[in-house]
């Protein structure tokens, strides 16, 4: 409240008191005419009764404007009432005993009006007693009235002053308390309307809730679905391709085997067409399984030296039979000499069958022009149609998902527009750009760009990366993460899939510090081939935290499951993934047994079993091959043929009837058959399911210690990254080990 508003309520505890003094001022007023009239007395009558008359009169005038005016001009008049009866009488009597009586006066002015209007009364009181003043009376006799009615000023001044400023801070302390329980009261309200917001929200967040973990549920159950759809799918697509790559590079790599010394080099050349695609097919394949197996949201590239003009020609004669059948003329402008690139052959392949393909298609009968050229910083490839073009609003758009330029043409002519989406997808993740350029009516061009590392083409073939030491520049990552393991697939699985980090793997243990001080990486692994050795590589790591003073380096621990480590714990010789190539399996084979005399094949697909007997018949001739499509029939000749036993077993793990994994089991377990090797040639990729079947440890150690934020942080990326798995979860159908035979 403001100090008007304060004033105003000391206003309201003056008006009753201004109205009583009024009545009362009236009554006495009444009582003194009352009295006068029946005392004799000197002077007349009319004069005796002026005094209270002017009592009465400024009584009057005081209740009359109680309506009219506030408590200060209401007390005014009775103050001029009541003094003007004093001062009356002291006119009309003479005598200076009637100023006493103004004492009264001021101390009801005090109390009425305020202290300043009391002491202006004095003054009025006492300028009026000097004007008045008889001639007979000295002005010697007006001081002791007047003093006292001084002193009674003073007096009221000082003991109401405080009053009032009491008074005053009271109301204004009640003002604000009327105004803060205002406020609270507001507040309160809008507290109440905020409170059932929240209800509101809390129940719209509870469905919300209660959908979300329905959603999730659903996503989990599509989740496991397609897991258990990319594990199927992948037996029924490896398999087949497996049998088209397998004799296609039979039929390529020796044609003496069936009669076709005499082949045309146009048949030769379709062969060596069919066996490339097959395999560039195969390698998408892998893509897809890779994806299943570690739930990434994104395919991945492995970038190795390649040499990229090398790789133009092949892509444009894979793409060579589509461009004839469209009638397009295809004209290749490709400099001399070019920088071998770190790049992933399989994806930027893609990406050109991809541009080649869509040029094909929208320039029949045209011109298609495939290009490149070299800048200090970078290597890039054009492919150029003759087509209809694309118009400028929609050549950003065309790189989005499901995006095409002619929305009028069917999904089956064109496609469902991902192509160029991937090949983005791609493009980016090898650090790389991809644009494109068109004029309606003339055509379109498609670039794309690579960084390229400051080397020069070598003078010797390109060697596939082995597990050393060695930078990806083309990756343009911020972290370095230095790996050594004895398993160069856990080294190359890192490598492939680990985003945001550039892999150096190390060739030894004993190299660690080395390659730790030139490369200062943000951590080290050790990934031992199997859990038996994780006690030593653990070992390895406190010594290493040790030795390598000044570099404070956390060293991770853990054996990473790979393809090797689950043929370790299924307990056979060597674990093939389909598709595998005819010297693959020689050379599996060869490591087992050099000079194998009779081998064992069970495998469920006849056309499979056929290919590898084969390959192996072609490598060993003299050896004797017995083949078998179910694990039954496998076991009753090992039965007849006791106790001539095989040399080696090669073995699916997807079969009819009696599983591989059950077949496995039993001679394992059998006394007679358990010193026969085995190994496993299949399209099931069992390195995640070992993986789940035996307990997993993962090992931090930094010699400086973990401080607590450091240790939060690991639990929180660790619950992210390492989910719970309960019972009530559907697990996968693992085969029945089968009892060991009598």
């Amino acid at each position: 409240m403001t100090q008007y508003q304060a004033n105003l309520d000391l206003d309201e505890l003056r008006r009753p008191i201004a109205r009583g003094l009024a009545l009362a001022g009236l009554v006495g007023a009444w009582a003194w005419i009352a009295a006068a009239s029946t005392v004799d007395q000197q002077p007349p009558p009319g004069e005796t009764l002026a005094a209270p008359a002017v009592l009465l009169l400024g009584s009057i005038a005081s209740l009359a404007a109680w309506r009219l005016f506030g408590p200060e001009v209401r007390g005014y008049l009775f103050l001029l009432g009541l003094a003007g009866a004093f001062l009356t009488g002291y006119r009309i009597f003479q005598d200076a005993n009637w100023l006493y009586f103004q004492a009264v006066a001021v101390m009801v002015a005090a109390l009425v009006v305020g202290v300043r209007p009391s002491l202006g009364l004095a003054v009025g009181i006492s300028a009026a007693a000097i004007l008045l003043r008889p001639p007979h009376l000295p002005p010697a006799s007006l001081a002791p009235p007047l003093g006292v009615t001084w002193l009674c000023a003073f007096g009221s001044w000082l003991s109401t002053r405080n009053l009032y400023t009491a008074l005053g801070w009271a109301m204004q302390s009640q003002a604000r308390a009327w105004q803060t329980a205002t406020e609270v009261t507001q507040r309160r309200a809008q507290l109440r309307r905020t409170l059932d917001s929240l209800r509101r929200a809390h129940s719209v967040l509870n469905r919300t809730l209660h959908e979300l973990e329905e959603a999730r549920s659903e996503a989990e159950d599509a989740r496991r679905a397609k897991s258990r759809f990319v594990a199927n799918i992948s037996h029924e697509l490896r398999t087949p391709l497996n049998i088209i790559v397998g004799f296609a590079e039979m039929i390529c790599t020796a044609p003496e085997a069936y009669g076709l010394e005499s082949a045309s080099v146009e048949l030769r050349e379709d062969l060596l067409k069919v066996w490339r695609n097959a395999e560039h097919l195969l390698g998408m394949i892998d893509d897809v399984l890779d994806l299943s197996q570690i739930e990434a949201s994104r395919l991945p590239v492995l970038p190795q030296p390649t040499e990229p003009l090398r790789l133009i020609r092949e892509t444009l004669v894979s793409a060579s039979i589509l461009i004839r059948e469209s009638g397009a003329e295809l004209s290749v402008s490709l400099p001399s000499h070019a920088p071998v690139l770190d790049l992933d052959a399989t994806r930027i392949r893609q990406v050109l069958l991809n541009l080649v393909n869509n040029a094909a298609r929208y320039a029949p009968g045209g011109t298609i022009e495939v290009g490149a050229w070299s800048t200090d910083a970078e290597f890039i490839t054009y492919v150029r149609d003759s087509g209809p073009g694309i118009p400028p609003e929609r050549l950003d758009a065309i790189f989005n998902e499901f995006e095409r330029v002619d929305s009028s043409v069917t999904l089956g002519n064109r496609g469902v527009g991902l192509g160029l989406t991937i090949s983005k997808h791609f493009i980016k993740l090898h650090g790389g750009r991809i644009w494109a350029e068109s004029e309606l009516g003339r055509g379109s061009t498609f670039y794309f760009a690579l960084p390229r590392p400051e080397r020069r083409l070598p003078q010797q073939p390109v060697e596939p990366r082995r597990a050393q030491p060695h930078r990806s520049e083309s990756r343009s990552q911020a972290g370095t993460l230095v790996v050594a393991s004895d398993d160069p697939i856990a080294v190359r699985l890192l490598e492939r899939h680990l985003e945001g980090l550039r892999v150096v793997a190390a060739p030894s243990e004993g190299d660690l510090a080395a390659v730790i001080r030139e490369n200062h990486p943000e951590a080290v692994v050790l990934a031992p081939a199997s859990e038996e050795r994780l006690p030593q590589a653990l070992e390895a790591a406190r010594s290493l935290s040790r030795s390598t003073t000044g570099l404070d380096v956390p060293i991770v621990v853990s054996a990473v499951p790979t393809e090797r480590t689950a043929g370790r714990r299924l307990g056979v010789s060597e674990l093939l993934i389909k598709p595998v190539s005819g010297q693959e399996l020689v050379a599996a084979i060869a490591r087992i047994r050099s000079h194998p005399r009779q081998l064992l094949l069970v495998e469920d697909d006849e056309d499979m079993l056929g290919l590898l007997g084969r390959v192996i018949k072609r490598r060993w001739p003299a050896a004797q091959v017995a083949s078998f499509t179910t694990a039954e029939g496998a076991l009753a000749w090992l039965e007849e043929k006791q106790p001539d036993l095989p040399d080696l077993i090669v073995l699916d793990l997807l079969m009819p009837g009696m599983g591989g994994t059950a077949f496995l089991d039993l001679l394992q377990r059998s006394r007679l058959y358990r010193s026969v090797p085995v190994m496993v040639v299949t399209a099931r990729r069992p390195a995640e399911t070992a993986a789940r079947s035996a307990p997993g440890e993962i090992h931090v150690v930094r010699e400086s210690g973990l401080a607590s934020g450091e240790i939060v942080r690991f639990l929180e990326m660790l619950t992210k990254a390492l989910p719970p798995r309960y019972a009530n979860e559907p697990q996968e159908r693992q085969d029945t080990p089968a009892t060991e035979p009598a």
